[in-house]
């Protein structure tokens, strides 16, 4: 029998402490001990247990079959009829020479030509260096423009996107970026007239066996196939598959609202999604973040080292191998049957978005607390003033955004326990509703190696295979020190802390901080049965260790809250979205005051709605 929602919040609201009985009852016989426990409720197991029953990405709300056009092989000559949308930045004659290096050692292409292309050519014209701002790229694409005075032009894009790969990245179309140009702020439709000029295109031209997309490209595709999905009558049965390349989402905080574009329920159409680990244009966990919402029976995965571009694909390859294998069940409509690879497998397990669960019931009475765990390495990243290198830095961003996100992240590792309880006394008046405990770490703990030693890009020659890690993917957002020392600093950590049976416990973790509270929160539900009300994660680290890494679910109900600056470079936190069925919300600030009082106002307001 699943528990009610109620009866799920009991643990988080009960705050009962299995150690605790332990030590108050010493003397007491087994009978007893059961009984003890039995009074905390259901464990954490058996509540995960049961949230995870309701969340089969199937029958999820809005869950679906995409609705595909009767019939396969609309080409001529039998031929699977594919539309290629390219990325930012390209045009047509970019386009075909993409799609013959996927696809020329493809067997089913390289044998018997299965393939008639059409391609969807964007309206938004930029000169080169407008849009390839990096001098290695701008070289590679200048025979493919038109000479305009002393620069190229005739570089087409569908739309343009204000604070690219940016936490508020958003999505415009023609007139709203004209109006940018301008000065002046578009409306809440600025995204909708490109996929009514998408749509108009497929009315026309379709229907399409499949969808084949790169960057911005693959953005509309996957978009079609959600609106469809949706019951958007414009894009249902206009087409039966998606090939995406380097294709991502809308970001939770992009402005207008777009955050809610996202799909409601994962996507049921076959799928074969690529992408690079190496990718110099956006921090690789972009493409992660799309790819769960994709349902995981629908969705094939590989990697190649070839950084932002379709790959060339070569024969014999693996990915080359399944590839061909996902086109022989799609031209004939057969079941696709995802091939079990180490990339599938490394994603199988994971799928957005979830249902959530209510926030647990507060008491107003009860003894709340704060813990805050300070970043390890105290005050560290790059300063400001590096914001310059371009060889350390992304080529697209501009030096000044660059160093507004290293500031704020300066800020915010160098925020202390002190900050927040000084915080707190100033909302109650001098006393303070919320008692601050400062998370103390011990000697060896600062010295641990938590993020990766990182060299600079090999920037000379642009998609050149093995050129290093992304400039987009900063050392600090991302965790290096493996899931079973974190684990150990957390049980060490949380030896410390006196915890009451009734207490109302939040967690905050600032910085490289915030995994370790990640840690700690999973360590307090484990091993005391003590759900936070709240875990605030402040400029988390967004890439964790795959080996060892929480599942989906792995805190139960936890509320947890992501904040970070609009201009912040890491990746969607999806590994966070997934840990809870708990409510899960993003915010910005742009300074530590903010900060600090959006926790507090939070954490003094608990129980009173």
């Amino acid at each position: 029998v699943l528990p009610t929602r109620e009866g799920l919040n009991n643990l988080a609201s009960s705050r009962g402490l299995l150690c605790s009985c332990l030590l108050a009852s010493f003397a007491m016989d087994f009978d007893d001990l059961d009984e003890a426990e039995a009074t905390l409720g259901p464990t954490p197991d058996a509540l995960r247990e049961a949230l995870m029953k309701q969340q089969e990405p199937g029958s999820l709300p809005g869950a679906r079959a995409h609705p595909k056009p009767a019939g396969v092989s609309f080409g001529a000559r039998c031929t699977q009829k594919v539309l290629y949308l390219h990325g930012p930045g390209s045009n047509e004659g970019m386009a075909r020479r993409q799609v013959e290096a996927v696809f020329k050692n493809v067997p089913w292409e390289a044998e018997f030509k299965i393939f008639e292309w059409h391609y969807f050519v964007g309206n938004i014209n930029q000169k080169l260096e407008e849009i390839h701002a990096d001098p290695a790229v701008q070289e590679v694409f200048k025979s493919f423009g038109n000479k305009c005075g002393d620069t190229h032009d005739g570089y087409m894009s569908y739309m343009f996107m204000f604070g690219e790969s940016h936490n508020d990245e958003t999505w415009l179309g023609c007139s709203a970026r004209e109006k940018c140009k301008a000065g002046k702020m578009p409306d809440s439709s600025a995204f909708h007239e490109v996929m009514e000029e998408f749509a108009q295109f497929l009315a026309t031209t379709g229907p399409y066996d499949g969808l084949c997309g790169f960057d911005m490209g693959a953005c509309l595709a996957f978009e079609a196939a959600r609106l469809a999905q949706e019951g958007d009558a414009r894009f249902e049965k206009r087409f039966r598959y998606l090939m995406l390349f380097s294709a991502r989402g809308h970001r939770e905080l992009a402005k207008f609202g777009q955050g809610d574009l996202r799909p409601k329920a994962p996507l049921q159409i076959p799928t074969y999604l690529g992408w690079s680990m190496e990718d110099d244009s956006k921090q690789y966990s972009n493409y992660e973040d799309l790819a769960l919402y994709i349902h995981p029976d629908f969705r094939g995965v590989f990697f190649h080292d070839q950084g932002h571009r379709p790959p060339n694909l070569l024969k014999n390859t693996p990915q080359c191998i399944q590839l061909d294998a996902f086109v022989d069940s799609a031209r004939v409509d057969l079941e696709y049957k995802v091939s079990q690879t180490k990339e599938v497998l490394m994603y199988k397990d994971f799928w957005l978005p979830l249902l959530r669960e209510p926030l647990p019931v507060v008491s107003t009475v009860a003894p709340r607390k704060l813990l805050v765990v300070e970043d390890p390495l105290g005050e560290h990243g790059p300063a400001p003033t590096e914001a310059k290198d371009r060889r350390r830095f992304p080529a697209q961003e501009s030096p000044d955004v660059c160093a507004k996100r290293l500031e704020i992240y300066r800020w915010v590792t160098g925020t202390t326990a002190a900050d927040f309880a000084a915080e707190a006394a100033a909302i109650a008046g001098g006393a303070a509703v919320v008692e601050i405990m400062e998370v103390p770490f011990r000697p060896e703990h600062h010295g641990l190696p938590w993020h990766p030693e990182v060299k600079s890009r090999d920037t000379s020659v642009a998609y050149a295979a093995g050129q290093g890690r992304s400039r987009w993917m900063q050392a600090e957002d991302e965790i290096s020190l493996p899931w079973v020392e974190a684990r150990r600093v957390a049980d060490e950590l949380l030896e410390q802390l006196a915890l009451g049976v009734d207490d109302v416990v939040g967690i905050v973790g600032l910085g490289t901080g915030a995994h370790v509270a990640f840690a700690l929160a999973e360590a307090m539900m484990n091993r005391r049965r003590l759900l936070p009300v709240r875990l605030f994660t402040v400029c988390p680290p967004t890439v964790w260790p795959f080996e060892d890494a929480p599942t989906l679910g792995a805190l139960v109900n936890t509320p947890i809250r992501y904040l970070t600056c609009p201009q912040s470079v890491a990746g969607p936190p999806w590994r966070l979205e997934t840990a809870t069925c708990g409510a899960f919300s993003h915010s910005h600030f742009e300074d530590k005051s903010t900060m600090v009082k959006l926790v507090m106002e939070e954490m003094t307001a608990l129980g009173s709605d």
